[in-house]
């Protein structure tokens, strides 16, 4: 992908070796770098757009190189050919040395030589459990190397010490050692040391082995909120969460953006947020939710991405922009929540128009729970029977009724009226059959999502 010099001496060299080569790039005039005696095929379009990797033989290709100038359309092609097409030999040109590290520890090797990689690779080659580093004389006292996991990611080392009574008294982290405050967080990827005592070992173990206990009660200090993009969205979302008490930082690389007077309560940093030094100047791993707002897809990804991975957010919401990416927002980019505003649109006219059809409202989670309402027709089989009496399929959950404009969650001995707008969450593959269920003389099929078809 990209036929700018790298890309072009690239493919020319491969076919001089017996390669049979397809070069993909957005503007068609670029193939002319690889000059008449370039026999391979030529696809102009989008490198993680999926119609334009199957007509360049995704499919059947052995190896994908994504070399054009931008770091963000280079990660955004490898990652989807490596995880939609199972393509294993993948590299992606990333010209920010910090980014480079950040995805080869992801499985996306790229030019630069990162030095955590033997730490990645001996964590793999280990089995689970705690490795000993160091032993008093005395045998009572070790150092210990131990897995935790994952829902520990996030949580502060000064909880962690506490919940282990145990100290941690370094982590490797990008395979560089690092002493904790009580407030650094546990990334994905860092290594942790115990110290403690022989006896402690198991008992250590099985609290990390295991989920961390929820915390007992909510936070009394303000939601603090990183939101990736000043413009309007940006603004209208800061406006609201100042609103409500929260704490918000703005963060755009375009100069222009910067409007203090327009968000008087907010921060404001002139930054870009794809790259790792702005995070980290941002404090982001101090940030409870992380939103990308910008306009561009690929930004939003990669920023949900960095914050997730790098900076450990424990809230991610993505803006999906274009109704072709929005499956790839989903929690393997890092997105806890994606918001298609297309989608949302679309939705609210159905929701406006439709009676005794299905209407997808919000996906939670990638798209394996949806949010969905009906508007009930009257001739409905099921108006008049007790809301206890109803088997809704799919183990579909009705969470509300909104009748006469009021929204009341449903009462068991309830029953149900012509006209009465049903919410329910369900699994996308139920989302037919409740339809059936509630309203089974409208004809309907399947809505398909994008990557289905």
């Amino acid at each position: 992908m990209g036929c700018g010099r790298v890309g072009s001496s690239l493919a020319r060299a491969l076919e001089r070796r017996g390669h049979s080569v397809a070069v993909i790039d957005q503007d068609p005039d670029a193939f002319r770098r690889l000059g008449p005696d370039f026999h391979g095929a030529t696809v102009k379009g989008i490198g993680f757009d999926r119609k334009v990797l199957v007509a360049a033989g995704i499919k059947e290709a052995d190896g994908f190189a994504a070399v054009s100038s931008g770091d963000n359309s280079n990660i955004l092609a490898a990652r989807v050919v490596r995880e939609t097409y199972g393509i294993d030999n993948v590299v992606a040109r990333i010209y920010d040395q910090g980014r480079a590290e950040v995805y080869e520890r992801l499985g996306i090797p790229s030019v630069a030589t990162v030095r955590w990689a033997s730490d990645q690779v001996l964590r793999r080659l280990l089995p689970e459990g705690s490795e000993p580093q160091w032993r008093d004389p005395s045998g009572q006292v070790r150092l210990i190397q131990v897995g935790a996991h994952d829902a520990w990611v996030g949580q502060r080392i000064g909880r962690i010490e506490s919940l282990l009574h145990a100290r941690v008294p370094f982590l490797t982290r990008f395979g560089q050692g690092l002493v904790p405050t009580d407030d650094t967080l546990l990334q994905d990827g860092d290594i942790l040391y115990v110290a403690l005592a022989n006896e402690d070992v198991p008992r250590v173990e099985q609290i990390l082995s295991e989920p961390p206990p929820s915390t007992e009660s909510k936070k009394e200090t303000p939601v603090r909120v990183a939101i990736a993009g000043a413009g309007n969205v940006g603004r209208s979302i800061a406006r609201e969460l100042l609103a409500n008490g929260h704490k918000i930082l703005l963060i755009d690389r375009d100069p222009k953006a910067i409007k203090p007077d327009s968000v008087p309560g907010a921060e404001w940093l002139l930054a870009d947020a794809c790259e790792v030094d702005s995070l980290e100047e941002a404090r982001l791993d101090r940030c409870d939710v992380a939103i990308a707002a910008t306009g561009d897809d690929k930004a939003n990804l990669v920023t949900s991405l960095l914050a997730k991975t790098e900076f450990a957010v424990p809230r991610t919401v993505a803006r999906v922009n274009h109704p072709s990416n929005e499956w790839m927002f989903d929690d393997v980019w890092g997105v806890d929540v994606a918001v298609s505003t297309p989608r949302l649109m679309c939705a609210l006219v159905e929701e406006a128009v439709t009676v005794g059809d299905l209407v997808r409202l919000f996906s939670f989670k990638g798209g394996r729970t949806n949010l969905v309402e009906m508007t009930l027709p009257t001739d409905s089989p099921i108006i008049g029977h007790r809301i206890d009496e109803l088997d809704f399929p799919g183990d579909a959950v009705l969470v509300a009724v909104i009748r006469d404009g009021n929204a009341t969650p449903p009462q068991k001995d309830g029953s149900l009226e012509g006209d009465d707008e049903l919410l329910f969450v369900v699994h996308p593959d139920a989302e037919l059959d409740l339809a059936h269920y509630l309203a089974p003389g409208v004809e309907r099929e399947r809505v398909m999502d994008d990557d289905e078809e």
